[in-house]
């Protein structure tokens, strides 16, 4: 199974959210048995990043231009509902 972590600045309310959000989307498409979304604080992303498939970013990290050898994607949509089926196609395609 798939890592993907969803971080934000304290990995518990945003992340989280994001997370359950990936994870109800992947049900509902059947794809629930190829990841899992997992929350995760800024801080901490650089322990979780390599083992990680795919990174939803929510906030960037202040002054830090940072570049991974995963898929990183712009979670953002999945607060605001613009664009939220548009993004989950993205972590899907990243995904396969």
């Amino acid at each position: 199974m798939k890592t993907i972590i969803v971080a934000c600045g304290g990995g518990i309310a945003t992340s989280a959210t994001c997370a359950t959000k990936i994870n109800m989307a992947l049900e509902e498409r059947g794809l629930s048995n190829l990841a899992k979304a997992e929350a995760v604080d800024i801080k901490s992303l650089d322990n979780f990043i390599k083992t990680a498939d795919v990174y939803v970013s929510i906030t960037p990290m202040r002054g830090v231009v940072q570049s991974y050898d995963i898929p990183v994607i712009s979670g953002i949509p999945l607060l605001t509902g613009m664009g939220k089926d548009a993004c989950i196609d993205e972590i899907v395609k990243a995904l396969k």
